[in-house]
């Protein structure tokens, strides 16, 4: 009997055993489904990366050798004395040495390129290609990541597979984590028995014996919850995956997923990344001492995160350093060099910024050309218009400014909005909606209205201007006191702001010194129908308009983007190039998405365009911005300032050979700033060409625009003289142009032969 329960007992307990082996291997199963569905397609979910602008360079072009070495330090080229690798440039008298990484354009992927650049005098004048000692007739710089776009998972990374990883990486990586991961099969028993002892010695957990692959385990598919049962599974599916997966490939998914710190609220995963965040160059360019930081931080990325915990990552990184050496993969001697140097690290922020204010409107214009959320594309690049130069420029300009003005006028709250804009294709090259740019709030630059102030006489002008039979720059317009009854009864009476009152003035020259009254007159003169029709066909929107009297002087409301529209299309002699802050969406396996190619249209006369740049250059030079011109008078910039009642808003339009700036400075609360024209927004303005430095602007005069001279009667001269020395230019339409001992004698024609005038023969008899 006991022998017959004794054999039932047996049988029962290998019953259980081939039941718990049969479950082992059935869950077994189930988690190699789960890890193939994981990592044979998709492993992850890549966050949107957004580039900054890709530089064309073509012979010819007016880049200075100090602008292209700008551009090679913020995408983060180091200096050599000898180029030997990409990432690397010299500079030999006129020349730039570098080699350029190699790149996916939105068009074609590119390689590497060993180039030279020359310059004279601020010119590009050559491009060659030092491998073949040929010359390019067009060559495009690798734009800068300047952020990426949240992921719904909060994890950011750049993908790059496991033959593009430097193998110093890589054996630093093993001789500090898992020094037998080629041989193991996924699981190293030593290493977890030794974990065990001394963790048991201790009471506590102080040292662990996962493997990469067990690593690799928890991230992807396990929590950070330590217990016996996730220990089990960790190692169970770590077996699986070995045992169906090439090293290469585990090791592959390790590097682009391990954690390495912290953006925000955004994980940062992978080495490639990483090293973006740190040093501001890719993976593959990086010293021996700096990866062994990055290999260091494994063991815990907030703890030795170089930007918080400075020290610690330091003894962290020397101590991998030291086990290189115990471990013979450098020399003593090696060892105590690089333990001597600094961690060299980036600050937060300085490689990869946000930019919120410009990425706000990269969003908006990608909703209204793109129906499916950005975020829902993986992997994308959004290649941008964003020009890093110009943008630090910006930043710099009011990170100065800005805290001067605030202690000068004792305010607290001054905001400040800019827009940098290229004035031939209109690209917004820079841009910053609050005083602190950093900050991804209220964007000012988008959504402020405001009140134009002077900035709105150009455009009166130009309307007049569009009538060159009537008026020209030299136009006398009346400067006397003039109330005006208004529709409700009520009267308007203006006044010029230093209540001086001349009779009357010169069209330029009540534009040069921003005088209202002749203004006001003006606007009279020629209708306020069509000053608000003008406004309409250069795209401001009809309810921001209305045709009261008060519209020639800034009675308007707009924001800091409209206003850059505007003055885009006078700044390119009238033909409108739509803003715009993306030039091509690209998805991960390079279909275009979007892409959109600077397009101008004739909006305005070419002529009164031109007259109208031509005035606001002399305002820089002779007017209410001549403190800029005395400061920059080798580039003949163009301007206007901008200053609304109350010294509410101050504003101020600054036009170079290649760039429109808009600058505006004001209070939420719309109180005073107590700025007066010239002593806020253009002192930023100013303070920006600093780091930025302009170029000289030369206006091409259009084919029916004659240069004549004038006297302090504002007739016009063909030559020049002490009595009449003032340049002129003047839109002669449909006229005939004589010059009579050096006065300017026309008519009109209208098609037919017109006779010449009788007193013309009279006078020219007796000559």
């Amino acid at each position: 009997m006991f022998y017959v329960y004794k054999c039932k007992k047996k049988n029962i307990l290998i019953k259980i055993f081939i039941l718990i082996f049969i479950l082992i291997i059935c869950y077994g199963f189930y988690l190699y489904k789960k890890i193939g569905q994981s990592i044979q397609g998709k492993v992850w979910n890549f966050p949107a990366s957004i580039y900054g602008r890709i530089v064309n360079l073509e012979p010819g072009n007016s880049y200075s050798q100090k602008e292209i070495l700008s551009l090679l330090k913020s995408t983060m080229y180091r200096k050599v004395h000898t180029v030997m690798l990409p990432g690397e440039y010299s500079v030999k008298d006129n020349t730039i040495e570098f080699i350029r990484r190699s790149f996916d354009f939105p068009d074609i992927k590119e390689g590497e390129f060993h180039t030279r650049l020359s310059f004279k005098e601020n010119i590009l004048t050559e491009i060659k290609n030092i491998e073949n000692d040929r010359c390019f007739s067009f060559f495009r710089l690798e734009p800068k990541l300047i952020t990426m776009l949240k992921s719904p998972e909060g994890k950011k990374r750049i993908f790059i597979p496991r033959d593009k990883y430097p193998e110093i990486l890589v054996k630093t990586l093993l001789a500090i984590e898992d020094r037998y991961f080629y041989k193991h099969d996924g699981i190293n028993i030593s290493s977890i028995g030794r974990a065990f002892l001394v963790n048991a010695i201790a009471g506590r957990a102080i040292q662990g014996g996962s493997t990469l692959t067990q690593q690799l385990v928890k991230n992807l598919f396990l929590t950070n919850t330590r217990t016996i049962l996730r220990k089990i599974n960790e190692m169970y599916m770590a077996l699986i995956l070995d045992c169906f997966y090439t090293k290469d490939r585990i090791l592959e998914l390790y590097l682009n997923e391990v954690y390495l710190g912290q953006d925000g609220d955004e994980q940062i995963r992978g080495f490639p990344l990483a090293s973006i965040y740190y040093f501001g160059r890719p993976i593959d360019e990086l010293s021996l001492e700096q990866y062994a930081l990055l290999v260091g931080m494994v063991k815990g990325a907030s703890l030795y995160s170089p930007w918080t915990n400075p020290i610690s990552a330091l003894k962290r990184r020397n101590l991998v350093l030291f086990s290189l050496y115990r471990q013979e993969y450098i020399t003593k001697k090696i060892y105590k060099k690089l333990s001597k140097r600094a961690l060299n690290v980036q600050s937060k922020g300085n490689t990869i910024a946000p930019h919120p204010a410009f990425i706000q409107l990269v969003r908006t214009e990608l909703e209204k050309k793109i129906t499916t959320p950005i975020e829902n594309f993986s992997g994308i690049k959004i290649f941008t218009t964003l020009d890093s130069i110009s943008q630090n420029a910006v930043e710099k300009a009011v990170k100065i400014e800005i805290p001067i003005l605030k202690k000068q006028k004792k305010l607290k709250d001054l905001e400040v909005a800019m827009i940098v804009v290229d004035r031939f294709t209109g690209e917004v090259q820079a841009l910053i909606g609050s005083a602190q740019p950093k900050f991804n709030g209220y964007n000012r630059a988008l959504r402020a209205r405001r009140s134009i102030g002077s900035l709105s006489k150009p455009i009166t002008y130009l309307t007049a201007l569009l009538e060159p039979k009537k008026y020209r720059l030299n136009t006398w317009i009346s400067d006397h006191p003039i109330s005006i009854k208004l529709d409700n009864g009520e009267y308007w009476i203006p006044q010029n702001n230093n209540y001086h009152f001349s009779g009357k003035m010169m069209l330029l020259d009540a534009l040069i010194n921003s005088v209202n009254i002749p203004t006001v007159n003006l606007s009279i003169d020629i209708g306020l129908k069509k000053i608000v029709n003008n406004w309409l066909h250069l795209g401001v929107a009809k309810n921001q308009l209305a045709p009261f009297p008060s519209i020639s002087l800034g009675a308007i409301n707009l924001t800091p983007i409209e206003i850059a529209q505007v003055f885009q299309i006078i700044a390119n002699y009238g033909y409108k190039a739509v803003l715009s802050s993306v030039r091509s969406v690209i998805s991960d396996d390079n279909k275009i998405l979007y892409q959109s190619l600077p397009q101008s249209k004739n909006i305005v006369s070419s002529e009164a365009s031109y007259l109208t740049l031509y005035a606001m250059q002399q305002v820089v030079k002779h007017g209410t911005a001549k403190l800029l011109g005395q400061n920059f008078n080798k580039f003949s910039l163009a301007g206007k300032t901008g200053t609304t009642n109350n010294l509410v808003d101050n504003w101020f339009v600054g036009i170079d050979g290649k760039k429109i700036v808009i600058t505006w400075i004001g209070r939420d609360n719309n109180k005073t700033t107590r700025l007066y024209s010239s002593s806020g927004a253009m002192k930023i303005y100013q303070k920006y060409l600093h780091y930025q430095n302009p170029i000289p602007l030369i206006l091409n005069p259009p084919k029916n625009i004659n240069i004549f001279y004038t006297n302090k009667s504002g007739k016009l001269f063909c030559s020049k003289n002490e009595q009449h020395n003032r340049v002129l230019p003047v839109w002669s339409i449909n006229t005939k142009t004589i010059c009579n001992n050096g006065e300017v004698l026309e008519y009109y024609s209208s098609g037919i032969k017109n006779k010449k005038p009788f007193l013309f023969w009279l006078k020219n008899l007796f000559l």
